[in-house]
């Protein structure tokens, strides 16, 4: 019996191409969470929502070779294993040199040395404002624990339930994907992965676990006070003038603020004739539902009113623009509908109509789009799994036409941190280097901007480098920002305030 998302984990590894499980071996019974966690957990689950924890049997999920009920060494050396993989609070030392690649393990927390059953709790009991998740595998008798897959989400504050329920979902997708690079890179590749934490953490005993429990609570009655009193809404500003670093307090931008029922966000900017327009998500608040605008900024620091210009059924937020082959093109966040959606403008700047859908059957959001020397790159971001959220993971596609078939990275995800996965407007050149924006979505989504130089960009490998955030100073009213643009003299950014409701 294990929890659904260790079920999913090695569904998802049975049917691959390169791995086959040879044996379940069971070699002890599931250890149980404190009382005092388990009451705990009951109540914030009724209030927000389940985890992928309920138990199920393995062996009728998972298609496997042999199901041992006990630990036999002369049998299990006679599989010929690869990868050993330890589940659950035991001595795993007994897999010890049974398996040409190791033993590996889920781990949790930044040091890895979190239990699976308090996976995502002492992030949100302590206020960490991310947490950690991955694989880690001891190669030797002895041997210091390497990382071959980590990650890092942004801790979700006042519930334990739904922190863990983002954290296991991800968490599930975590054995294919190192699997998959020690088929395809060799067993030595582990030996290039960090070093991480031996051991487990030992349980928390019920003092600290009461402490951890009332800053929870306390956490909780503050978020839904601040959520009666005040808006937090996002916001448009420009300039223009010489591009140049953007002021933590957004000083010489001209603030475009929307009334108080809806949200104006990711704007995007076009030269026309001598003009400049600023396409944007506008979201009403009783809609729920985004859909395009577009406004006129002047230099002398006027704007025109909003006009609607894209509207569908779905959600519509994050609207790219290009330019290619003398037509003006589109490519708005759609992720509700499936599906990365081309479309042409057909009598600017109202009138858009579908040009075709680049990729279809995909969950993406934020798509960005840089042309090299010989091919389109798309960059967004997906969700693993069953997950809703889009922080945290970076995918490409590359294809030699914009309106050709694109083809999935060979490491998709090629990141994995919400602190600077999630795309935040157009790539720019400067001098030789190639910088692409990038969302910080902790410790809340939107918190400001990290700046990454992109250092390898090939079909098979993806590097870049932080090289500046840019966070803004809430002493000015400002909370966060996540778009920025530029073209020409003029940059546009959006920034996030809260404002009193009355």
């Amino acid at each position: 019996m294990q929890p659904r998302w260790v079920i999913d984990a090695f569904a998802r590894v049975a049917a691959s191409e390169f791995a086959t499980i040879a044996a379940v071996v069971i070699v002890g019974g599931r250890r149980r969470p404190p009382r005092l966690v388990s009451a705990y957990g009951r109540l914030d689950r009724m209030a927000f929502g389940t985890e992928p924890v309920e138990l199920a049997g393995l062996a009728g999920r998972v298609p496997h070779g042999e199901l041992l009920p006990g630990f036999s060494l002369p049998h299990i050396l006679g599989l010929d294993l690869d990868v050993a993989f330890a589940l659950g609070d035991f001595d795993d030392t007994v897999l010890d040199g049974i398996a040409r690649h190791g033993v590996w393990r889920f781990c949790f927390g930044a040091d890895g040395t979190e239990r699976e059953a308090l996976a995502g709790f002492r992030e949100v009991a302590s206020a960490e404002p991310v947490s950690g998740s991955g694989v880690k595998v001891r190669l030797a008798p002895g041997a210091e624990p390497r990382l071959a897959y980590e990650s890092w989400s942004r801790t979700y504050p006042i519930s334990v339930a739904r922190n863990r329920a983002r954290l296991l979902h991800k968490t599930a997708e975590f054995a294919w994907r190192a699997l998959r690079e020690v088929y395809r890179s060799g067993g030595a590749w582990l030996e290039s992965c960090r070093p991480v934490g031996e051991g487990l953490r030992p349980a928390p005993g019920n003092l600290a676990l009461i402490r951890d429990l009332a800053s929870i609570g306390t956490r909780l009655v503050g978020t839904a006070l601040s959520r009666a009193l005040y808006i937090e809404q996002w916001f448009l500003a420009f300039r223009f003038g010489e591009p140049a670093d953007i002021p933590e307090d957004l000083a010489g931008f001209t603030r475009i603020v929307p009334p108080k029922d809806r949200d104006w966000a990711d704007p995007f900017a076009i030269d026309h004739d001598g003009h400049y327009y600023v396409f944007f998500e506008e979201l009403p608040y009783a809609v729920g539902k985004g859909h395009i605008s577009m406004l006129e900024v002047e230099p002398g620091g006027r704007w025109s009113r909003p006009v609607r210009v894209l509207e569908r059924d779905y959600h519509l937020s994050y609207p790219f623009l290009l330019e290619q082959d003398g037509a003006l093109y589109m490519i708005p966040e759609s992720a509700q509908n499936h599906s990365i959606d081309l479309y042409r403008c057909v009598d600017f700047p109202l009138h858009w109509r579908l040009e075709r859908p680049l990729l279809q059957g995909v969950r993406c959001v934020d798509a960005t789009f840089h042309r090299a020397a010989d091919r389109w790159w798309m960059f967004a971001n997906g969700a693993p799994g069953e997950s809703i959220v889009f922080d945290d993971e970076l995918h490409l596609f590359h294809s030699e036409r914009l309106l050709g078939d694109w083809t999935p990275h060979a490491r998709n995800p090629v990141k994995s941190d919400a602190r600077s996965a999630r795309p935040a407007g157009g790539f720019y050149q400067q001098g030789e280097a190639l910088w692409r924006p990038a969302q910080i979505c902790v410790p809340r989504y939107g918190a400001g901007l990290s700046l990454n130089r992109v250092q390898r960009l090939t079909p098979y490998e993806y590097e870049e480098r932080q090289v500046r955030r840019v966070v803004p100073a809430e002493s000015a009213g400002i909370l966060g920002l996540h778009t920025v643009n530029r073209v020409g003299p003029l940059t546009v950014i959006d920034a996030f305030a809260r404002r009193r409701r009355l």
